[in-house]
């Protein structure tokens, strides 16, 4: 895996390195939230991952959040930029699953070339704010459906953020507290995160 545009004079890897095993790339539909989470535990705990990793958050200039779109930006960087290998890298598309019927028929409609071409997608149910709430609470205390309706408290602010600002002291969209992003919570929230559905497809 390497970046096409990489000019030819510059070494790849020091001689004495070895050169990554896998490059992972991450398509995000939120703008703020999930680049930062991602950039942090690139930052934070590279030390802790076992194999060589690089990782690469595809940059959004707009907001266009609807799948296709992540989807497209995500395959016109690997077209601009990577030698794209279907078995050896990771090509992820992260969108929220919200609650409005529309948005299950947008996430199906991508899924056969994301198939087609092993794509992953990690899905947020309903939105990032629940992944970002499992790191930091015991998810059985709360009500399941309070978590997935996700309803307005404020005029700007849903039920996932009220609960997020409550145990972080604030919580602000557009600048993540990386105090979430340790190795102890993305453990706790992947534990958590298998008392619910997994399939995407449901």
């Amino acid at each position: 895996m390497s970046f096409k545009d990489r000019a030819f004079e510059q070494p790849t890897y020091a001689e004495e390195e070895q050169e990554p095993e896998r490059v992972i790339i991450i398509s995000c539909e939120g703008q703020n939230t999930e680049p930062q989470y991602f950039q942090t535990i690139k930052n934070k705990l590279s030390d802790d991952i076992s194999v060589l990793l690089e990782v690469h958050i595809v940059p959004r200039d707009d907001n266009k959040s609807a799948p296709k779109y992540v989807l497209s930006d995500l395959q016109q960087v690997i077209e601009e930029k990577y030698d794209y290998k279907k078995d050896y890298d990771q090509m992820w598309l992260v969108l929220d699953r919200e609650k409005v019927r529309a948005r299950r028929t947008e996430i199906l409609d991508i899924l056969p070339e994301c198939k087609n071409k092993d794509y992953k997608i990690a899905l947020t149910n309903p939105t990032f704010e629940f992944w970002l709430l499992l790191h930091i609470v015991n998810i059985k205390e709360y009500d399941k459906k309070s978590l997935f309706e996700n309803k307005k408290i404020k005029k700007s602010k849903r039920y996932l953020e009220k609960e997020l600002s409550e145990k972080l002291n604030g919580y602000d969209k557009s600048k993540l507290n990386n105090a979430i992003v340790t190795k102890d919570n993305i453990k706790i929230a992947l534990k958590q995160e298998q008392l619910f559905e997994n399939e995407v497809e449901k």
